[in-house]
């Protein structure tokens, strides 16, 4: 596929020649997940990289120290294994504004009798507007289009004992651009142990594992991600189980090491403030969150600042447990 140089004015080229704005290169980094060089997948390299777009306001804020803690429907994204953790159901719906007008949302339901959970999830990301031009100047587009990727998944977890559970995701992909599709399928496994210690868990994933896809006659693979996290709430009087400590590290394929750290403040178990810090990610560093529960509804804020001069973004979430 071609390099995206942003840095050479406002607009972007196709192979047809024709040339794109600013808004459409925008979502080419976000699908890139702003990988260093500011390009889509190459030979050798990984593709579908909107798939390492973290979902949930919470593990935002935590700076998706997620793998272990997560307890809502965005498990279905982090860990399948934890969604053993919901007895009943829930229901989260996530907006991301990112920039210029490029969208991600997130619907996940999950129903789980504390043994057993299953839960499906719609995530898509997309830009409309993006305008059509060819290389002679004009005030007026050529036309208008828009492009998206989006994945539906499913998922089901057990507890094999009393102490650990598995779960598995099957997704089922698709991305347009313009004319272009490109579609296929993943699949995601977790695991997570709790035991050792109260308020000690242990979790790990291996995530998007699947064939090769092709888009515009290229070919690349999936951003396989082998990930393991760990949660703790410190057996401290003086916190009275008000507070939660995390961490992740993870491996993408093809890229370095990352860690990931976060944690929270709970009041009378009903207003959350989280904080967290991304490591080998060029888009942000420190994030920060916000929870709002009054059973049996929640609401959630985070703020991530990226580091790359394009902005913040700002996430919300409404969810329910019945």
């Amino acid at each position: 596929m071609k390099k995206i140089n942003p840095a050479g004015g406002q607009v972007g080229r196709w192979a047809d020649g024709q040339v794109y704005t600013v808004r459409y290169i925008i979502f080419l980094l976000l699908m890139g997940s702003l990988l260093p060089g500011l390009c889509f997948a190459q030979a050798g390299q990984t593709g579908m990289a909107f798939l390492k777009i973290g979902v949930g306001t919470r593990a935002a804020g935590m700076g998706n120290a997620a793998t272990a803690i997560v307890d809502d429907a965005s498990a279905l994204f982090w860990n399948p294994a934890r969604i053993t953790a919901i007895k009943g159901f829930d229901a989260t719906f996530i907006h991301t504004n990112w920039f210029q007008d490029v969208s991600h949302e997130f619907v996940g339901i999950v129903a789980g009798n504390g043994v057993s959970a299953v839960g499906f999830g719609f995530t898509i990301m997309s830009v409309d507007g993006i305008e059509r031009r060819t290389n002679t100047p004009s005030q007026q587009p050529l036309a208008t289009f828009n492009a998206y990727d989006v994945v539906l998944s499913g998922s089901y977890a057990r507890r094999i004992t009393e102490t650990v559970s598995a779960g598995i995701t099957l997704k089922g992909l698709s991305e347009k651009i313009l004319f272009e599709t490109a579609s296929g399928v993943a699949f995601d496994l977790g695991v997570a142990y709790q035991g050792l210690n109260q308020g000690l868990i242990l979790a790990g994933t291996i995530r998007n594992i699947g064939p090769q896809m092709s888009f515009i006659r290229e070919k690349f693979d999936l951003p396989r991600e082998f990930r393991v996290g760990t949660g703790y709430k410190p057996p401290i009087d003086l916190f009275q189980d008000r507070v939660l400590i995390s961490a992740d590290i993870s491996k993408y394929k093809g890229e370095p090491i990352r860690l990931n750290m976060g944690s929270e403040y709970t009041y009378q178990q009903r207003f959350s403030i989280m904080i967290g810090y991304q490591t080998r990610q060029d888009q942000s560093g420190f994030t920060t969150g916000f929870r709002a529960q009054f059973h049996p509804y929640r609401i959630d804020y985070a703020f991530v600042p990226f580091s790359a001069g394009l902005g913040n973004t700002h996430r919300f979430a409404i969810g329910i447990r019945w």
